[in-house]
Order: structure tokens, then C-alpha cells, then sequence
């Protein structure tokens, strides 16, 4: 019998491997699973891919999406209609969010078929800021994410029930890639 697709929800915060579980689901293939793209008001940065719909790309839409939030003082928007296209084509979807009023708009929308999973590491803020500036990212937008650094964990924290699954990064991209994976097999496996 054929397992039914679910809605990945991924919390974490900066640098907790969320771009790394991004990426596995990308080489993986749509055959287990499709990251949903975000529509998001700001502007496009060189280690986006096909996750974010900036404006000026084509199909962006963030005033067409039904569910929207703001995180880090950007506005991210989320099409459910392709949620439920990918879903219903036998795909399981998943969907990078870190803010609680869009994790519970999802539990609305998907229900049963909504799984969260919070993605934590032991990279402090400080450390993520310096990775950031040395590859050359935008202070500005390092600034504020490193300032709200403590934001993912403190929805993990005051909302531990709504999590179905933790991962651990610690540092090891393929043992990351392996949670993932597992994960993905536990739920086509039905368990």
C-alpha cells in the first residue's frame, strides 16, 4: 500500500542545517520529496537556488500567497495550492519556516498530513555571524538574524508538542542528510 505524502515543516535557527536539509532534498530527487518554494520581499541572494521567489523573478506573487509571516523582518509568503498539487501527486513537500503563527496556519490547512521537525545545532551566534561575514553575506541581514539568533530555539521550547521530530546537526553534513533521510523512509514506511 502506498504511503501518503506529507508537509515537512523545518524549524531552526541560522546556521542549524536547515540550507544542508535543503540541499539533500534537492539531490535526493522529487521521487521522496520537493521543497516549497517561498515567495519573500527581499532581494534575491547568491545562495537562494530554487527555494525563495524574489521580486522580479518569475511567478512571484507574495500579495497571491494565502498564508504569509515575517521573519527577521521579511515578509515570506507560501502558495498552498502548490502545497497540495505536490501532495496529491504522490510527493511529500517541505517547507523551511521558522515562525509559529505560520506553523499553526499550516496545522490548520494540513492537519494530519503536517509534519514539524526542529533542527538543532550547537553553533552559537557569534560563530554564525563570523561564518556569515566571511563568505561575504549582507551585514545588515547577518546583523538581524544574529540579533533574533535564540528565535528558533524559543519556539522549540515553548512549543515542544507541536514537534514531531528533532534532528541534530553537528557539523557533519552526510549524518544530517542521514536524519533526513530516515525520516523521509519512517514515513513512506508508515511508522
Amino acid at each position: 500500500m502506498p504511503s501518503t505524502p506529507r508537509l515537512i515543516a523545518v524549524v531552526g535557527s541560522p546556521g542549524s542545517g536547515k540550507d544542508i536539509l535543503v540541499r539533500a532534498v534537492n539531490d535526493m530527487g522529487s521521487q521522496h520529496a520537493q521543497i516549497v518554494p517561498k515567495h519573500t520581499s527581499r532581494d534575491r541572494r547568491s545562495d537562494d537556488g530554487r527555494e525563495m521567489i524574489c521580486p522580479g523573478d518569475p511567478g512571484f506573487g507574495l500579495d497571491r500567497c494565502d498564508i504569509v509571516y515575517e521573519n527577521y523582518g521579511t515578509k515570506y509568503g507560501v502558495r498552498t495550492s502548490r502545497v497540495w498539487r505536490g501532495l496529491r501527486s504522490g510527493v511529500s513537500q517541505v517547507l523551511v519556516v521558522s515562525n509559529c503563527d505560520a506553523l499553526n496556519r499550516l496545522r490548520e490547512k494540513f492537519g494530519e498530513l503536517l509534519v514539524v521537525v526542529y533542527v538543532h545545532s550547537q553553533v552559537r551566534p557569534e560563530d554564525y555571524k563570523r561564518k556569515e561575514q566571511q563568505l561575504g553575506k549582507d551585514s545588515g541581514y547577518v546583523e538581524v538574524r544574529a540579533s533574533q539568533y535564540q528565535k528558533a530555539l524559543s519556539l522549540y521550547m515553548r512549543n515542544m508538542l507541536v514537534f514531531d521530530h528533532v534532528l541534530i546537526y553537528a557539523g557533519i553534513d552526510e549524518d544530517l542528510y542521514d536524519q533526513i533521510f530516515r525520516l523521509f523512509r519512517a514515513h513512506e514506511d508508515g511508522r
